[in-house]
């Protein structure tokens, strides 16, 4: 088995056999053929293709090493119409329904419009936030809502919200990520069970089991 589980990387998988990685492809999404571990999905950032983009993605999120749907969501602070982010997010989660295959999360000052459009929608699948660094309080109302949160460079502020929080939620309901950051992900794990302070071992055992939960693998 692998020790580290990285849930949502942009970083080039290598080859060595220690970390498990999803690549996220938000573009380019025909690569996913290439049969590595990955995530497709349409970032709110990109909507401007979204119609043949949701064609591209239903037809590719069959194929057995595409382990989720994302990142896909909801960004107040970016330039896409809110109309639009909403429709196609409703169109990622329908498509992870049909699929049973987990949803991973963008969410930028809008997690009370993500957690009605995903209760609204019915999701039955896991749901994944990726890069958690918000409110305590937000996380909580997350958690409590049946979701995953995933922690990246964000643990290495002590200080951050989603450090703080890292340190005191459930072992069963979290996840570690590089995403872009450029860091390893064996910092991240370092890092990790400093802050909730339990071994490096026990840490990569929990994760993994998180993820055979969540992944079937």
């Amino acid at each position: 088995m692998y020790r580290y589980y990285d849930i949502h990387t942009h970083q080039p998988l290598n080859s060595g056999n220690e970390r498990f990685a999803i690549l996220n492809r938000f573009k380019n999404f025909d690569s996913a053929r290439n049969g590595a571990p990955c995530s497709i999905g349409i970032h709110p950032w990109y909507l401007h293709d979204y119609i043949s983009d949701l064609e591209e993605i239903k037809r590719l999120s069959l194929l057995p090493n595409v382990l989720a749907i994302g990142e896909c969501g909801l960004d107040k602070l970016c330039g896409s119409p809110w109309d639009l982010q909403v429709l196609v997010f409703k169109q990622q989660i329908l498509l992870a329904n049909s699929i049973t295959k987990p949803l991973i999360i963008h969410c930028v000052r809008a997690f009370r419009e993500l957690s009605e459009v995903l209760k609204e929608m019915r999701v039955s699948v896991p749901v994944i936030i990726h890069g958690y660094n918000k409110k305590i309080k937000t996380g909580i109302q997350l958690l409590e809502a049946g979701y995953y949160l995933s922690f990246g460079a964000a643990l290495l502020a002590e200080s951050s919200p989603g450090a703080r929080l890292f340190a005191e939620m459930p072992e069963d309901r979290f996840f570690l990520e590089t995403d872009d950051s450029g860091l390893s992900i064996k910092e991240i794990y370092e890092k990790a069970a400093q802050i909730r302070k339990t071994g490096e071992e026990g840490l990569i055992l929990q994760v993994q089991e998180n993820f055979k939960t969540v992944f079937g693998l």
